[in-house]
């Protein structure tokens, strides 16, 4: 049974038992309500109680996307908040398009979940104070803004990073295809030698005119270790974003 609450509602289509009993706990944290709806039926009246809410799509599927248009069909429904759980394999060019067209914004496994539900919250607070609430999706993976000392054969500084891949600024010459290692201990803490080079390989390259680096390259992991994703994922899940200027 829902229960009043200062900030709104969260109403997950289909979830897995897994899935709601970790946004339970989580929106609890949050002093947010949570509905399940197994059916269309079921999501109309919990999107249509008082208050503010958003939807959370537990799959991407096309008949998920259906029940999205259908949630947005009542009268003072158009701008409501969707929001799509689903692994990072899935996403391609194809999805994002889709996605930004309807305007679902989607939440890759490899976002933690802390920021997904930073992300569901934002939308809230959004809608509550009558703003839209945009969504402009763009790559696969989640990557977390932030700057920490990486070793290469020279010293190098991390942009962003994420569970599949990282961007870094070196005085390195590198070409796209080119193979690497990274090292990155202030991130990972005290990790077994072999855990803690990541293997990379180089996608884009781009020359810098500022700073005391030449380019900024970026790259996808190859051949991670379990452990050493897990830590990753771990690390990512607690480290805040780097401030970075406009």
């Amino acid at each position: 049974m829902l229960t009043s609450v200062d900030v709104g509602r969260v109403v997950l289509y289909q979830p897995t038992p897994e899935q709601h009993t970790g946004a339970k706990r989580r929106a609890e944290r949050l002093n947010l309500e949570v509905g399940i709806a197994a059916c269309t039926e079921e999501m109309l009246p919990l999107l249509g109680a008082p208050g503010q809410s958003v939807l959370v799509l537990c799959e991407y599927t096309p008949e998920a996307r259906a029940v999205a248009r259908c949630a947005r069909g009542p009268k003072g429904w158009g701008q409501l908040p969707v929001f799509a759980l689903l692994p990072d394999e899935l996403i391609d060019g194809r999805v994002l398009k889709q996605a930004n067209d309807q305007r679902i914004e989607l939440l890759p496994a490899s976002l933690p979940e802390c920021r997904r539900w930073q992300r569901v919250r934002e939308a809230l607070e959004s809608s509550r104070v009558g703003k839209r609430w945009a969504v402009h999706n763009k790559r696969a993976h989640f990557r977390l803004p932030l700057k920490a000392k990486a070793t290469l054969l020279a010293d190098a500084e991390t942009v962003d990073i994420s569970e599949g891949g990282v961007a870094f600024e070196s005085n390195q010459r590198y070409a796209v295809g080119d193979a690497g290692r990274i090292d990155i201990r202030p991130l990972l803490g005290d990790m077994e030698e072999v855990e803690r080079g990541f293997a990379f390989e180089v996608v884009s390259v781009k020359p810098l005119r500022r700073g005391p680096f030449r380019y900024l390259i970026g790259a996808r992991f190859t051949d991670l270790a379990e452990a050493a994703q897990q830590r990753l994922k771990d690390a990512l899940e607690l480290i805040e974003p780097t401030e970075t200027a406009d």
